[in-house]
């Protein structure tokens, strides 16, 4: 399924409606939810992140078809005129997998404080940012000019 998962196996619970929206288009509507093992980006321990997915997708045959969805709708594209279950619902599971797993900073193993200076990493960045100058700032000076 995905690299980040430490334990691949496990039960995902999923429901699932089929039908045709007024444009007589197929659609699906329903959630996926499961609890996945992921590997925690801070300690490299493992970490349980639940997932709790809402689906409403609309299956498409060629990319145009897409365009013309509402907002709230995702396509799914369908090739050969079939669509796989398993496939939908562990591309859900992907989607909602954070780009970086962490513990919440209390419940990670790791401590997060730098040695030298007893901030965290978090800090470390905010301070850093406010440190150094806007690079854009010079554009503020044209702008006024006019």
């Amino acid at each position: 399924m995905s690299e980040a998962l430490m334990d691949p196996v496990g039960i995902a619970e999923f429901s699932l409606e089929f039908y045709r929206d007024n444009r007589k288009r197929a659609r699906i509507k329903g959630q996926v939810q499961a609890d996945l093992v992921l590997e925690c980006q801070r300690c490299l321990g493992a970490m349980v992140f639940p997932v709790k997915a809402e689906l409403d997708l609309a299956v498409v045959q060629v990319p145009e078809e897409a365009e013309s969805l509402p907002e709230s709708c995702d396509p799914v594209w369908v090739e050969a005129e079939t669509l796989r279950l398993l496939d939908l619902v562990e591309d859900e599971l992907i989607l909602a997998i954070p780009q970086v797993p962490r513990h919440e900073p209390d419940a990670c193993g790791v401590d997060s404080t730098n040695p030298v200076n007893g901030e965290t990493a978090d800090q470390e960045q905010e301070d850093d940012a406010s440190d150094k100058p806007n690079p854009f700032a010079v554009l503020a000076g044209f702008k006024s000019d006019k």
